[in-house]
């Protein structure tokens, strides 16, 4: 009576296959290979494997298929009286397909004879000729991948790094998309001359110096008034101070009397200074006035005109930018006026220009009948606008010398 507690093994594990008693007796680590035939001979397998203290084992179902094999909670793997192996058995338990499994039997049992019996063994004994009792045996190396869904921490950690690093790069280009298209917009208005950048604060603009020095060059020239006649009738005081008031309020915007240079405080010499004229009317040394606007500031150094060529913009900043929104988020809104108060305004205005003068003309007749004036030379002050011809209006390139009055020889 046979005690072969799996007796339909030998359908699929070959007689001639590698067994534990054709490999040495030495340390190797070793692998078993069994078919999963049914319950009996599964766990004669085991009890095999836990008795050679093997590594591990490999299990494949015997039906020849060639994909992967069921999950290890699948139902094909269980035990048919209901005991649970996984938790008995302390060695790992791999499955490989059907294909692989018959593929490696077959491959261990022609590899478990002599050097004789091996395949292509009269060629091995030829080329490194072994000693008679070497043996040729099959070689396994097992290599495990973790197939979890679950992704490694390393993984999360790239894949935040890469979110943060696109949202912050998209930020980036967006910022510098929008503060480009402002600079833009904000050149192309100072170009057009609707927003002065000298009114917003921004200082230190310079004027190109090509541009300073197309402003006219003049020989500074200036003629005292003529005194008038120290016998003036007492009736003609009020005339003559009507006419000095109307002579001032005509030149209210006219540029003063300048005896010096703003910038250095030297007096000009008459008929001996070169002044250049800024579009303004204000008159400075060249080189002064040359410096000041190409290093210092574009603004002319008494009234503040932006001497800025028209159509020219400065390198336009973020700053700039910033500057120009703030500002024109703080201007005061514009409050429309009806017709009806503009007219009443301007009726307003009208009769408080016609009360002024209607007190003024009373209190000079009343002044001119309670007091007698002693008789006293009135001198009235020239003009500045007047001025202001005669003495930059001798131009430096060619100065006849011959015409000087200055007391110099004509020059040769």
């Amino acid at each position: 009576m046979s005690c072969d507690p799996c007796p339909e093994a030998n359908t699929y594990i070959p007689q001639n296959v590698t067994r534990r008693a054709n490999l040495p007796m030495t340390n190797y680590n070793l692998v078993a290979l069994a078919p999963w035939i049914n319950t009996e001979c599964t766990k004669s397998f085991f009890a095999s494997v836990k008795k050679d203290s093997l590594r591990a084992l490999l299990v494949y179902q015997p039906d020849g298929d060639t994909s992967q094999p069921p999950d290890a909670k699948d139902a094909v793997w269980d035990f048919e009286d209901g005991s649970d192996w996984r938790t008995s058995n302390h060695f790992p338990v791999y499955a490989i397909s059907s294909a692989a499994g018959d593929r490696m039997m077959r491959q261990l049992s022609l590899y478990s004879g002599d050097l004789s019996q091996v395949p292509f063994g009269s060629n091995i004994t030829s080329t490194f000729h072994p000693d008679p009792a070497d043996y040729v045996r099959v070689w396994t190396e097992l290599i495990i991948s973790n197939n979890s869904a679950t992704l490694a921490v390393w993984l999360f950690v790239i894949i935040i790094v890469g979110v943060l690093v696109t949202v912050i790069g998209g930020t980036s280009l967006l910022m510098h998309c929008v503060q480009r298209q402002r600079r833009e917009s904000l050149r192309r208005r100072v170009e057009s001359g609707e927003v002065n950048l000298e009114t917003l604060g921004i200082k230190r603009l310079k004027v190109p110096l090509d541009h300073v020095q197309t402003f006219p060059l003049f020989t500074y020239n200036y003629e005292p008034p003529v005194p008038l006649s120290p016998t003036t009738r007492p009736s003609s005081v009020a005339q003559s101070h009507k006419n000095v008031e109307a002579e001032a309020e005509k030149s209210e915007h006219a540029t003063d009397y300048q005896p010096d240079c703003q910038i250095c405080l030297e007096e000009f010499q008459s008929k001996q200074t070169v002044i250049r004229e800024l579009p303004c009317g204000h008159i400075f040394h060249p080189d002064c006035i040359d410096s000041f606007l190409s290093d210092v500031s574009s603004l002319c150094p008494v009234c503040k005109v932006s001497m800025l060529p028209r159509g020219y913009c400065p390198k336009i900043t973020n700053g700039m930018v910033r500057r120009e929104i703030a500002t024109r988020r703080l201007r005061p809104q514009v409050v429309e006026v009806s017709e009806s108060e503009s007219k009443r305004t301007r009726l307003y205005s009208w009769s408080s220009s016609v009360k002024r003068h209607i007190r003024f003309t009373a209190s000079a007749t009343k002044h001119n009948e309670s007091i007698e004036l002693p008789e006293r030379s009135v001198i009235a002050r020239p003009s500045p606008a007047a001025v202001m011809p005669g003495r930059t209006r001798e131009l430096i390139v060619p100065v006849d010398e011959s015409n000087s009055d200055d007391g110099r020889p004509p020059c040769e």
